[in-house]
């Protein structure tokens, strides 16, 4: 026999869900990590207690940053560094996963890097003549 997590029910070993609530009777052993500070919470947890961070499940293989609390490669940041518009398009796609932290950083720096690459060019082409 099978005993609810959640109300305490009996149910026959054939059942995945109790006869009672309704609770999944399958046992979850997997973890979830918040994707902003790298705790982690139960399966049953939804948001981050510290820093009201989305939870992700977690893997041992997965790899989070916790000084920073930030995931994003240094290749999404070499690539908005030549191509601008691809990183505004990536920290759109961030933003809209709700890690605004890491979205407004790449816009930003896709905006802002090639503005001042440019003003430092002009700067070197009037001084060479």
């Amino acid at each position: 026999m099978k005993t609810c997590s959640k109300c305490g029910e009996l149910n026959g070993n054939g059942r995945n869900d109790c006869w009672k609530c309704s609770t999944s009777l399958k046992e979850n052993t997997y973890k979830k990590i918040c994707t902003k500070c790298g705790l982690l919470y139960s399966h049953k947890a939804e948001m981050c207690e510290q820093c009201s961070g989305r939870l992700s499940v977690y893997s041992g293989d997965s790899y989070y940053t916790t000084s920073s609390g930030s995931d994003i490669g240094c290749w999404m940041y070499v690539v908005s560094f030549f191509v601008p518009i691809i990183g505004i398009i990536l920290g759109c796609i961030y933003i809209a996963r709700g890690e605004d932290d890491e979205g407004k950083s790449l816009i930003l720096f896709s905006v802002f890097v090639p503005i001042v690459v440019f003003v430092f060019f002009l700067m070197f082409a009037s001084c060479m003549g």
